[in-house]
C-alpha cells in the first residue's frame, strides 16, 4: 500500500464496511462507520428474536455439543488396538475410526487432540519424525 494510504474493514453480523484512501480520510470514515455500527441493531439481536425459538435464532447449532471421536477412541483402547508392539500413527487411527463409521475426512486435528488428551492416562505417545505415534502397554 502506498505511503500515506490506509484501509479498514469492519464486520458486525451481516453488515460490513470497507474503506481505503488517504490516512486522514480513512480515520474520519472509520470513526463514522464505527459509530454507525454501534447504533445499528445487530440482526439476530434479542429484540429481533423475541418469540423465535430453535435454530432460527442465529443460524448456529444449538445445544450441547456431543463428543464424536472420544467414545470411539476409548473403544479402540479397550479393544487393545494400541497394544504394543502396535504403535499407531494418526493415519492408522483415522482408518480405524472410518471403519467404525465416523466421518473423519479433514478431521485429523480433532482426532489428534482427542488422542493427546489421553496421554499419561490411558495412552502413551511420542512425536517421531514430525508424526505422533500412540500405544498402550
Amino acid at each position: 500500500m502506498p505511503e500515506g494510504m490506509s484501509r479498514f474493514r469492519i464486520k458486525r453480523g451481516e453488515a460490513e464496511i470497507e474503506y481505503e484512501g488517504c490516512s486522514e480520510d480513512v480515520n474520519d470514515k472509520y470513526k463514522e462507520a464505527f459509530e454507525w455500527l454501534k447504533s445499528a441493531p445487530l440482526k439476530g439481536s434479542k429484540k429481533d428474536l423475541e418469540g423465535v425459538k430453535g435454530k432460527e435464532q442465529g443460524g448456529k447449532r444449538g445445544g450441547a455439543q456431543k463428543a464424536l471421536f472420544a467414545p470411539k477412541i476409548d473403544e479402540l483402547i479397550r479393544e487393545d488396538y494400541f497394544k504394543l508392539p502396535n504403535k499407531r500413527k494418526i493415519s492408522d487411527v483415522l482408518r480405524a475410526l472410518m471403519e467404525k463409521g465416523l466421518p473423519v475426512t479433514g478431521k485429523d486435528d480433532a482426532v489428534l487432540i482427542a488422542l493427546k488428551r489421553r496421554l499419561g492416562k490411558t495412552l502413551k505417545g511420542t512425536k517421531e519424525k514430525d508424526e505422533w505415534v500412540f500405544w498402550t502397554e
